[in-house]
């Protein structure tokens, strides 16, 4: 491939994660070598491919990429995020988890495991307790396509090479007014109505954000509230917890609040009203109090678990 021409400028003012699922699921599809490779950097050896999907969605969030292979008769899924640059979302890891147990208590899969895919300046970020079990480096990937000896495979590694760039330039998040000032409303609103519950002011917002995360002022250290605007739950979530350590803490749960397992945290749910963050606070207070209700019978079991520490 020739070098770019500088009265041009680059082939590509930039690459979206969009960009890079697409890159990666096409050759899932039409590279049986490239899925045995990708498969290989995971500890799955021998596979066959058995079909790749974008963006698999569900209540618990989305997965960028769904890989399956069978190995040894059993269905195998690799739910893999991809990241260029942008910031990991709440409990993005742990919510892989929640999507692969799903599917395989539908009959989707057998088994499953989770990966992130990412360049190694983003992975050297993450935290040491990140709940995705592998990690595949974007230079690597560019390692495989560099040693294949074709046209197409040498422009893959290209825009690989890209987003790569892209990433140690760093992340600029397309802010989105509406919802950010959705957070904003519902930060005031607090301020204004309920002083007992603590939020920080919130920043810029993308179009993702769809969970507020506050707490009481006296809550310990890994003890949270989530209003879930997707989910339509609000949850006290205690991180490094299970839910036996919350039965055996308090058997006896209403009907109405589940104990359920997020991940590596523990959480305490309530389903409320559907609230669109699309739409002015003002207009939907009802909604707002109903759930915020559902929080305040949440907030006394904020110590529920301070034995357990």
């Amino acid at each position: 491939m020739s070098q770019v021409d500088p009265d041009f400028g680059r082939y590509l003012a930039s690459v979206a994660e969009r960009d890079v699922d697409l890159l990666l699921m096409e050759e899932f599809h039409v590279s049986d070598e490239f899925v045995t490779w990708f498969c290989d950097q995971i500890g799955l050896p021998g596979i066959t491919p058995d079909g790749a999907w974008h963006s698999v969605s569900d209540t618990d969030g989305e997965s960028d990429l769904l890989l399956r292979v069978i190995k040894s008769g059993s269905r195998i899924g690799v739910l893999i995020e991809n990241k260029v640059a942008a910031p990991e979302q709440d409990d993005q890891d742990r919510r892989y988890h929640l999507r692969g147990i799903k599917s395989r208590e539908q009959g989707k899969l057998d088994e499953y495991v989770t990966v992130i895919c990412a360049p190694n300046r983003y992975l050297a970020s993450l935290s040491a307790v990140t709940a995705y079990q592998h990690q595949i480096s974007y230079e690597k990937i560019v390692g495989w396509f560099a040693a294949q000896d074709s046209r197409r495979a040498q422009w893959r590694r290209h825009v690989i090479g890209e987003a790569i760039e892209q990433s140690r330039r760093g992340y600029t998040m397309a802010v989105n007014e509406v919802i950010t000032a959705f957070h904003l409303a519902y930060w005031q609103y607090l301020q204004k109505h309920h002083p007992r519950i603590r939020m920080v002011r919130p920043k810029n917002r993308g179009s993702k954000s769809n969970w507020i995360i506050f707490t009481g002022w006296d809550f310990p250290k890994g003890v949270r509230i989530h209003h879930k605007f997707d989910a339509q739950v609000m949850e006290l979530g205690f991180d490094g917890h299970t839910v036996e350590e919350i039965l055996a803490a308090k058997p006896d749960w209403p009907e109405d609040i589940v104990p359920v397992q997020k991940g590596k945290t523990a959480s305490l749910s309530i389903r409320v009203p559907a609230i669109d963050m699309k739409v002015d606070l003002a207009q939907q207070t009802a909604e707002v109090e109903q759930a915020i209700s559902a929080a305040y019978r949440l907030m006394p079991f904020a110590s529920l678990l301070k034995n357990f520490e």
